[in-house]
């Protein structure tokens, strides 16, 4: 008798299943895995901040080109068809960094006195100038408000503070953007491939 019972619990066990679960419970054990699931990930690195950091980096590269082009043009073309003078530097301000602001000077041009403010190169004037200093000036006969320092025209500084902030700032936001986006794309497949297991 003992060997029987046996043998009918064991079979009673073996032949046991759950009950089945209801719709909600079904539901609600899912959202529960999903929430484990997307719980455990790391953050998904979104869109927008992706465009920023691409848009700061064309910002950036923009800025440089502002300060280097336009730059690089005037004194080209004052070694070209530029007439140099002494100039009187009326007025040395100092910007809110404590380099040079903007040097006003006067000296005569084709059509009389010409009082303006000394050209930047790159974002940067000429250091050292004091208020009622002698400096030689080249200045743009067609345009007299066009004007550099003669030894800026000869030769002008390779590198300005301003350009190299953003000529180093560009590749650094252009490889955030990059790493973010390659960081998004194997997050978005990783969660596919989980979604889909």
């Amino acid at each position: 008798m003992d060997h029987m019972g046996n043998k009918r619990k064991k079979g009673f066990r073996d032949d046991w299943q759950p009950p089945p679960k209801s719709a909600q419970q079904q539901s609600a054990e899912e959202e529960l895995r999903q929430f484990r699931a997307t719980w455990r990930q790391p953050p998904l690195p979104q869109r927008r901040l992706i465009l920023a950091f691409s848009g700061m980096a064309v910002g950036t590269l923009v800025a440089f080109l502002i300060f280097l082009l336009p730059a690089q043009s005037l004194v080209q073309d004052l070694r070209s068809r530029g007439v140099t003078t002494v100039a009187e530097v009326t007025a040395s301000p100092k910007n809110k960094y404590g380099e040079a602001g903007n040097v006003e000077v006067r000296f005569s041009g084709p059509e009389g006195k010409v009082e303006t403010v000394l050209a930047d190169w790159g974002g940067k004037r000429p250091e050292g100038l004091l208020s009622g200093a002698q400096v030689s000036v080249t200045y743009d006969p067609r345009e007299p408000t066009r004007v550099l320092t003669t030894e800026w025209v000869e030769d002008p500084p390779a590198m300005t503070l301003p350009m190299l902030i953003t000529l180093t700032l560009t590749p650094v936001f252009l490889l955030g953007a990059i790493l973010l986006l390659i960081r998004r794309r194997k997050l978005l497949k990783a969660r596919e491939h989980t979604a889909t297991a």
